[in-house]
């Protein structure tokens, strides 16, 4: 008041009844008032009627959607990564859904801060996508790791610089490279918080319950039993062997006969289980006696050697019965096709595969063969698949109840669990793979013990080396650098075998080897450059070698996409069968109730993981390292926090909130006490609501600014409270009349004479939109809808359509809108809608041919017309007047004088309804807030 006095002004009048309503409606919901609710705060006289009317709106869940957009621009959220992919982040939503909820609830903003910050250790996982909310070049470089170490600053100076800017409103990542130039932050401070953060990478993790602790609690108990259980069956596991398994399908002789369609035992998509292989193939091939007088040999001739032979067969109720095996001139099996390989009877009229025969060991020459007899008037002969074990020693000729066979190599995850061995060295040897340069992610070695540990990271002291072929070595650092891409991985040479070796710091005790091509869930269909045939071998010395495992025993490349696991044990003894399979049985059980009570949704919220030393970087260049810092705040603000450089990553965030939402701590209380004005009046007290240092704007009213960031303490940090004190004054409830004297002495209502009106942004005009036309779906939360069409270019980079017909789900409110990153909307893009690209704290405001083109002739728009027409005509009736009078109360909550509704049933008359409707929202007074 004494500013406005100053100057020679003062407030304006009251704003009437329809003004408020409409303005509170638009300013707390993003949506205009009925005209039900309209009549009813205009009839309603009691003293109390605004104050009522502004608790009902802000106990409503729109006013969370409405408030929520506000907070996602300051932190630049979207759900795709931006740079050139801008690959789409499919469970990104939840973090809005957070948001949303948490306005609702009024939940404490300083619990609202330490949550987006360590939600993971608060029981709101979903809350620190905050962290990872902004954008992500996916795309690692296959330059040495210089350029990787790039990126990876980056992505911790976009952290810690949204981190600065949303909760401090200081712009801290401006001390990346030397002390701040104009505010009190050091280089030292930056790295310090850079530390805290230094454990967050993009991806995502499990969203837990607020329960888990107890679910997890339950799933301990059953966890001990299933470790036993596993320690029983773990003699009988299939470990890599030395010798060679060789599978054979039939030749394309005689018929082709497709499985019966299913997953039930034998047919076409039996995924098998521990006691049981999968169904190998999708067919089989049959002939009749007829056809093979003197022996049917399907298949290709053998590798000469001694193996175990196993064979197989489709079985059916109407093939032959009595179907002799025979290895040249010996019978080496008499078989039942209509049956399976146990004995097991069929489903009748099904085709089913038996699974496999044990026909025992032999010895083959290069000119052996292995045919099928059966006698004539039996039933047709069925063949598929053949499988040899090769016998190395004595030990080998034990039977078991199937052949030892491992999961073909794949794209992600490849397990080598072998017999322990002492180590220093793991050396890795390619000897083919399904196109030029074999590619792997990352070679993990693992401890043996109850906790294991990857000892082949390079932040553990280990090295990757790898022989150079050509000038070119493959870039082994990428095996040890804890990153799963395709871009960050070692390559083996083009035109021939290569290796890699890792060696650890010291001798370890090794069981386990895991290996990728690329274990990154951002590019699932990725199958070329996958290793088919190699040899992984261990030494203590580096000079003598141990082979541990190998492709030899593994599945063929050829069926990788069809059996992409086999979890069969392959060395049970016939005589144990029925114990382990009881065994088997209670395992099962057990994991589908541990699986019940710990698979939680993925939530894209960072991937947590405990973090190396922080430096700092002189000029901010990774290669140039000076001393290392301890993870903690900003010096000059607040109390002084410096944490142990031990201490855990999620300690680290935890107390990084604590500190920013202490009571010695002045400017996040500040600056989301301005940032609450700011949304209310269009412009806050200091107008760069994110940047509170001396580039920034000085507060128009400090003392006012002061009182409101004490009072938001003191009310408990709900916005709520700061809301109501801000819609309840006078200063928010005059009217929006301009005056010459006015606009001669404040033209842009910095002083506030007048409460300023301003024109709806991007959503609550689209959603305005939908609202009056009767078309908006009101369904809240989750997945979002989208307003393009998606599809995946052939280079792999994510494009987007714009949508033509709108289905119901894509006419939710526009933050339930998937947004991707870096692309807008054609419509209300051109509304000064924030790409996501930068933070956008202060939206702009323009007026640009191509908006009015957008709400004239977009198909939207043309479709929303076409939609409050028939609205309209069915409330209203086929009268031009009364359609006029419901369209402007239900557009702009009043009544239309007399000269607007003579211009407007002329219209309806000459032009139509839809023309009407489109003229009416152009409209100054529906596109406005009063």
């Amino acid at each position: 008041m004494a500013k406005l006095k100053e100057h020679g002004l003062a407030l304006s009048l009251q704003a009437d009844a329809h003004t408020l309503i409409r303005r509170l409606s638009f300013d707390l919901h993003g949506l205009p008032p009925t005209p039900a609710e309209v009549d009813a705060f205009v009839a309603d006289k009691s003293p109390d009627a605004y104050a009522r009317l502004v608790d009902r709106l802000l106990a409503s869940p729109r006013y969370g959607e409405r408030w929520a957009r506000h907070w996602l621009d300051v932190v630049k959220f979207a759900e795709s990564d931006g740079f050139e992919r801008n690959n789409l982040r499919p469970n990104a939503w939840p973090y809005r859904d957070y948001v949303i909820r948490a306005l609702n609830e009024d939940k404490p903003y300083d619990q609202f801060v330490r949550e987006q910050l360590a939600g993971d250790a608060l029981g709101v996982d979903e809350a620190t996508g905050f962290i990872v909310g902004g954008s992500f070049d996916f795309l690692q470089s296959f330059e040495p790791p210089y350029f990787n170490q790039i990126q990876r600053a980056d992505e911790l100076y976009e952290i810690v610089g949204t981190t600065g800017s949303a909760f401090m409103g200081l712009t801290v990542g401006c001390a990346r490279c030397h002390d701040h130039k104009f505010d009190p932050i050091s280089q030292a401070d930056y790295y310090s918080m850079v530390a805290v953060f230094q454990g967050v990478e993009h991806g995502e993790r499990p969203m837990h319950p607020r329960n888990h602790e107890e679910m997890e609690a339950a799933a301990a108990a059953q966890r001990k039993r299933l470790a036993a259980l596993d320690a029983q069956l773990a003699p009988f596991a299939p470990k890599p062997q030395a010798r060679r398994v060789i599978v054979l399908t039939p030749r394309k002789s005689g018929d082709a006969i497709a499985y019966t369609p299913g997953k039930a035992r034998g047919q076409a998509s039996d995924s098998g289980d521990e006691l049981r292989l999968p169904t190998l193939n999708a067919s089989f091939h049959a002939q009749s006696p007829a056809h093979h007088v003197g022996g049917w040999q399907p298949w290709d001739a053998p590798s000469a050697g001694r193996y175990r032979v196993w064979i197989s067969w489709g079985a059916s109720s109407d093939h032959a019965k009595a179907v002799r095996v025979m290895l040249d001139d010996r019978e080496i099996a008499r078989v039942d096709h209509t049956k399976f390989a146990d004995g097991g009877t069929v489903v009748p009229a099904e085709k089913r595969w038996s699974g496999f025969h044990d026909a025992g060991v032999h010895t083959l020459t290069p000119a052996s063969r292995i045919a099928l007899h059966s006698e004539p008037g039996e039933g047709m002969c069925a063949a598929d698949a053949l499988l040899f074990e090769e016998i190395r020693s004595p030990a080998d000729e034990a039977p078991t109840h199937a052949p030892h066979l491992r999961s073909p190599v794949v794209v992600k995850t490849n397990e080598e669990r072998f017999v322990a061995v002492d180590a220093k060295f793991v050396r890795f040897t390619v000897l083919g793979s399904n196109t030029p340069e074999g590619y792997i992610d990352e070679l993990e070695a693992f401890t043996v013990g109850p906790s294991p540990r990857n000892v082949a990271l390079a932040e553990f002291g280990s090295r990757a080396t790898s022989p150079s072929v050509n000038g070119e070595n493959g870039n082994p650092f990428y095996l040890t650098d804890r990153r799963y891409n395709e871009r960050a991985a070692w390559n083996s040479p083009a035109n021939g075998p290569g290796h890699v070796q890792i060696e650890f710091p010291k001798l370890e005790r090794i069981d386990r080897v895991l290996w990728s091509r690329n274990r990154s869930d951002r590019q699932p269909n990725l199958d070329d450059h996958l290793i088919t045939d190699y040899l992984i071998e261990m030494s203590t010395d580096g000079q003598s070698w141990t082979q541990v495992a190998s492709s030899q025993d593994r599945l063929g490349d050829a069926w990788r996409k069809r059996v992409p696991t086999i979890v069969t044990l392959s060395s049970v003894p016939p005589a144990r069968t029925a114990e382990v399979s009881q065994l088997v049985a209670e395992r099962r059980s057990l994991r589908e109730q541990v699986k019940r009570l710990t698979d939680f949704p993925p939530v894209y919220a960072g991937a947590l993981r405990e973090p190396g030393p922080t430096f700092r970087l002189l000029r901010g260049d990774p290669l140039t390292r000076r001393e290392q810092v301890s993870p903690g705040g900003l010096a000059r603000f607040g109390k002084k926090l410096v944490l142990p450089r031990d201490l855990s990553e999620r300690q680290r965030r935890l107390a990084l909130g604590e500190w920013l939402t202490s009571v010695e701590n002045p400017l996040p209380a500040r600056v989301m006490a301005n940032r609450v004005w700011h949304y209310h009046f269009g412009t806050g007290l200091v107008d760069t609501p994110s940047d509170f240092g001396m580039n920034g704007s000085k507060p128009t009213h400090p003392e006012l600014l002061d009182w409101l960031a004490t009072e938001f303490v003191a009310r408990g940090w709900s916005l709520k409270a700061m809301h109501r004190l801000i819609l309840m004054s006078e200063t928010y409830r005059q009217s929006s009349r301009p005056h010459p004297k006015g606009l001669e002495v404040d033209a842009a209502s910095r002083l506030l004479w007048r409460f300023p009106a301003r024109r709806l942004e991007a959503e609550p005009l689209r959603d305005t939109m939908l609202a009056v036309a009767g078309q908006l779906n009101l369904r809240e939360g989750g997945a979002g809808f989208f307003l393009f069409e998606p599809s995946i270019s052939k280079s792999n980079i994510q494009t987007y359509v714009p949508k033509r017909e709108f289905a119901e789900d894509d006419l939710r409110r526009m933050v339930y809108q998937t947004k991707p990153r870096a692309q807008l909307d054609d419509v209300f893009g051109a509304f000064d809608c924030p790409d996501a690209g930068q933070i956008a704290p202060s939206r702009t405001r323009s007026t640009t041919p191509l908006q009015a083109f957008n709400l004239l002739n977009s198909p939207f728009l043309m479709q929303q017309a076409a939609a409050l027409a028939a609205r309209l005509e069915r409330e209203a009736g086929a009268e031009p007047a009364a359609q006029v009078r419901h369209a402007f109360r239900l557009m702009l909550g009043r009544e239309p004088a007399k000269d607007e509704t003579s211009a407007a049933t002329a219209m309806i008359t000459g032009r139509g309804l839809p023309l009407f409707c489109r003229a009416l929202f152009n409209a100054n007074e529906f596109v406005y807030a009063p």
